[in-house]
């Protein structure tokens, strides 16, 4: 029944966002898994404006490893915890060189041995650089999934584990992308936009807004 329920409210949710997507700039796997690191807690559109002179820079793993420390964290200072995640960044692509051959690895379990690489970050590769079914956790992915029922955790793992015994594999990545959208625009933290959702009637969250007022 509760898998019956979801594929109506996904039908619904592609219907209200057609264009939904990571909204990450990128041009290769490689700079998927730079602005991913960089975008942990720290805006998209921030990482966006940083992201084309970093690459113009240091276009690849082995420029990246080889970059001076000073020089890249002058570049990303504007992003959140910039001086770990420029460490992170040049430690994870001299790991690529050594371990991988420069190129970017296909499981999870590759990913997560990188430097700041979890497996949220690991589920953004492997659903949107390669195509592979993934079920990354955001905050909005979690919390949507809270407030429809579908998962009474906070961790990220265990939430992953109940989205996808309630969907078949070839949506989990377009399941993302939709609450990405909805938790962003509608089903907002603290203010959620409850009345504009598609979906209210299937949602039981006790704080729902039925009115703006």
């Amino acid at each position: 029944m509760i898998q019956e329920t979801a594929m109506k409210i996904i039908d619904i949710l592609e219907r209200q966002f057609p264009d939904a997507r990571l909204l990450l700039n990128y041009r290769n796997v490689f700079e998927l898994l730079v602005v991913t690191i960089l975008a942990a807690q720290a805006p998209d559109e921030r990482v966006n404006q940083v992201s084309p002179s970093l690459f113009q820079k240091y276009p690849n793993p082995a420029a990246m490893a080889e970059a001076n420390d000073e020089d890249m964290d002058k570049m990303i200072q504007s992003i959140s915890f910039y001086r770990q995640k420029g460490r992170n960044i040049r430690a994870m692509s001299k790991k690529l060189l050594e371990d991988f051959q420069g190129e970017v690895p296909k499981t999870v379990e590759e990913l997560i041995e990188l430097n700041g690489v979890g497996r949220k970050t690991a589920n953004i590769v492997l659903a949107n650089g390669f195509g592979i079914p993934a079920i990354p956790v955001d905050t909005h992915v979690a919390r949507v999934s809270q407030r429809l029922g579908w998962s009474e955790f906070s961790s990220p793992d265990q939430i992953e584990s109940d989205l996808a015994k309630i969907f078949p594999r070839e949506k989990w990545i377009q399941v993302t992308h939709l609450f990405g959208f909805l938790g962003r625009y509608i089903c907002q933290a603290k203010k959620p936009k409850c009345w504009e959702c598609p979906v209210a009637n299937w949602c039981p969250y006790p704080g729902k807004a039925i009115s703006k007022d």
